[in-house]
């Protein structure tokens, strides 16, 4: 079983099908199973068609394993939902809708059952799990999956979720680092290796490395990208090995234009690694499972 992460896609449809189209071509030749680490939409125009399509998946469609962590975007959904009225434009919605989620509400709102999927999102948000913990490590650190920062107690089998509502749930997906007060807060988890989303990284790789607090940062600026800022265009998809981590780098053009290996340390990928990833983005997904998984076996033997 292959797994993967991903984190702040914010609804750049670009990059999620070529991240999702990736994926398909990997489980032509082995299992996998994809860990969404919070805010897949508001801000960008497809952020509706990809929450439709992620719950679709969910629900059994295709051949990746989802599963999905919360962020503070779907928080403020949830929280939202709990506090919609009757009748269209008195909704108590203003912090999710200036944050972006009036695509996904305006998506919705236009539907004919629109009532009944405002009701169906409020159950599927609310269960949501806020972290998660592997059984991999790095460094003997078990890796930890959470949107900000992870909670006091961490157990094998996460207990908290959306649902929950309460100060833990805000803390776990809203605190960044450094505050618009400036104060200082404790991202990693002693004994983890703690991977995060939320605060996007504009550094020309996509993800951020904090030796210190050993905490890795894999927002890529998704968010920036959807208002224009074109400059980030490095978003990271995390493969985990026993051991170490892949770090493949996708643009919003169908393109892997880097890959890094990360054991505690960030390493450049060899070019023939790199290659072998390249494979999986190379060839157009087809109705002939069979023949496409025999010639995707074939060239990583070639390689």
């Amino acid at each position: 079983m292959k797994k993967y992460i991903i984190s702040d896609l914010h609804g750049n449809g670009e990059v999620y099908n070529s991240i999702m189209s990736y994926l398909e071509n990997v489980s032509l030749v082995e299992d996998v199973e994809l860990y969404i680490n919070g805010d897949l939409f508001d801000r960008g125009i497809d952020s509706f068609n990809m929450l439709e399509d992620i719950v679709s998946r969910i629900n059994g469609k295709g051949n990746i394993k989802i599963n999905y962590i919360a962020g503070n975007h779907e928080l403020m959904m949830y929280q939202a939902l709990l506090n919609r009225k009757p009748g269209k434009g008195i909704r108590k919605w203003s912090n999710w809708l200036r944050n972006g989620g009036w695509i996904v509400e305006g998506n919705i709102d236009a539907l004919d059952n629109a009532e009944e999927v405002f009701e169906s999102y409020k159950k599927f948000l609310g269960n949501l799990k806020l972290y998660h913990k592997f059984e991999e490590k790095i460094n003997d650190n078990n890796i930890l999956l959470v949107h900000a920062k992870p909670p006091k107690t961490i157990n094998d089998i996460c207990d908290m979720k959306i649902s929950d509502n309460n100060i833990d749930t805000e803390l776990t997906v809203w605190v960044r680092e450094t505050n618009e007060y400036f104060e200082k807060n404790e991202i990693g988890k002693k004994g983890y290796l703690t991977i995060i989303g939320h605060t996007p990284v504009d550094n020309g790789l996509g993800f951020y490395y904090n030796q210190e607090q050993n905490y890795l940062n894999i927002d890529g600026g998704c968010a920036f990208y959807a208002y224009g800022k074109f400059s980030c265009d490095h978003v990271p998809l995390i493969e985990i090995e026993e051991g170490y981590l892949n770090i493949i780098v996708f643009n919003h053009n169908n393109e892997i234009i880097d890959g890094y290996v990360f054991d505690g340390n960030i390493h450049k990928m060899s070019e023939k690694g790199l290659d072998k990833k390249k494979i999986f983005i190379n060839h157009e997904l087809d109705n002939c499972r069979e023949e496409k998984q025999k010639e995707i076996k074939k060239i990583l033997e070639i390689n």
